[in-house]
């Protein structure tokens, strides 16, 4: 019902008296527009928008919604820009179809409906949109207004990616890594990120040094992933700005230079980067590069474990482990541990089990132990494979005898 009623709406004439203007004048409108765009002289290019929205032109249309989106030229008004982008809709705007999609999907300028913006991106895609293809490919893969479907998610990065939006391309390339609504296949994964990368976009980058940083269907090359890394660090990543640090700290791709990491995880740190926090958080807390600081250090690992992260909560319980910048607090090292394994943490879960095998603050149980390295290896941790397989030969020539003192 929906989709029909998206139907209605874009093949209904917009009845409001229209300013009469060539093709001619509104071809030098437009170009007129687009200069002062550039120029960020908003006043003017909103009354061009105007002028053109009044002569039915959709170019018009769409740009008068999103100077009101952004309030360009005129204070922000999502209710207006809602009301410019329905008009360009209905006269079969792509961009504008899709834009109003999105309006209801988030709910901004009117009431959320994800049924009624994934109608809008099915009549926009229909239109040859590609933010509108990429889009649905993401409701289906996040059940966002339909049941979950991967299959039919490939599919539309499929449609977007082959049209060329580099977005999309990203999204297909992730879905062929990870064997969503597909095979796994690392080859066209890695040719996909490449296509994206090549038209700029940067989280394209930052995979593809992520490929080649582990090898990834590649052979591991790490010259190549810091010059990648570094690129999408240069362009704002901040994944990719920690990850350069990393390289620069530990000399992987590049000479060490530990006054350029600092301010690289500095960098990343300033933008929220969980990993950068972590990272810094060590070093300060035990000292290493830099004076020692604890309570800077601690305050950054707390920082970033309030943020959720798991790496920061594995970081810490070594800390405490060990007494490393701490006093040794089994206690808080295993409960940092469980957190960071429960959310999925690989090598968290790899600790879990040498502590239960070893009987590093938790009694000796190597049931437990093992539980842990298989939970690691099904999290892909290939350090927990050969810990396993020594561990099972213990446990058979012991005669499946577990349990022993802690040496707390």
């Amino acid at each position: 019902m929906l989709a029909i009623i998206v139907a209605i709406f874009l093949a209904t004439t917009v009845n409001a008296q229209a300013e009469d203007l060539t093709e001619t004048q509104i071809e030098k409108l437009i170009e007129q527009a687009e200069k002062l765009e550039e120029q960020k002289d908003y006043d003017s290019s909103i009354k061009i928008y105007r002028q053109l929205a009044k002569a039915n032109n959709t170019y018009g249309m769409n740009a008068l919604a999103v100077s009101y989106l952004l309030g360009e030229g005129t204070e922000i008004d999502q209710q207006k820009a809602v009301r410019w982008f329905r008009k360009a809709a209905e006269l079969k705007h792509p961009g504008a179809t899709t834009s109003l999609g999105l309006r209801y999907e988030n709910g901004e300028g009117v009431e959320q409906d994800l049924d009624l913006a994934n109608s809008y991106y099915v009549a926009a895609a229909e239109l040859g949109n590609t933010r509108a293809m990429h889009f649905l490919g993401l409701n289906y893969a996040g059940g966002i207004g339909f049941t979950k479907d991967q299959d039919k998610a490939f599919s539309w990065f499929q449609k977007g990616a082959d049209a060329g939006f580099a977005p999309a391309m990203y999204a297909l390339a992730a879905a062929y890594e990870e064997g969503d609504g597909t095979s796994k296949n690392l080859e066209s994964a890695l040719i996909w990120y490449a296509k994206a990368a090549g038209k700029g976009y940067v989280s394209a980058i930052f995979a593809l040094g992520t490929v080649y940083e582990f090898g990834n269907g590649v052979d591991v090359n790490n010259d190549l992933s810091f010059i990648l890394y570094q690129k999408a660090a240069e362009m704002g990543n901040a994944s990719a700005m920690n990850n350069v640090a990393s390289a620069l700290e530990y000399g992987r791709g590049t000479d060490v230079n530990i006054e350029q990491a600092l301010l690289w995880y500095q960098k990343a740190a300033d933008k929220g980067d969980d990993y950068a926090l972590a990272n810094l958080g060590e070093i300060y807390l035990l000292g290493k590069h830099v004076k020692q600081d604890v309570k800077k250090g601690t305050a950054l690992l707390t920082q970033a474990i309030e943020k959720g992260s798991n790496y920061a909560m594995y970081t810490f319980a070594l800390a405490y482990e060990d007494g490393d910048g701490v006093d040794i607090d089994r206690g808080a090292s295993t409960k940092l541990l469980r957190q960071s394994a429960d959310g999925g943490f690989a090598a968290a879960m790899r600790k879990l089990g040498q502590n239960y095998e070893e009987g590093i603050g938790v009694l000796r149980d190597l049931p437990t132990a093992k539980l842990w390295y298989e939970k690691a290896i099904a999290a892909g941790d290939k350090q927990s494979e050969d810990l396993y397989n020594k561990l099972v030969k213990k446990m058979r020539s012991a005669d499946m005898i577990p349990v022993g003192a802690s040496d707390n």
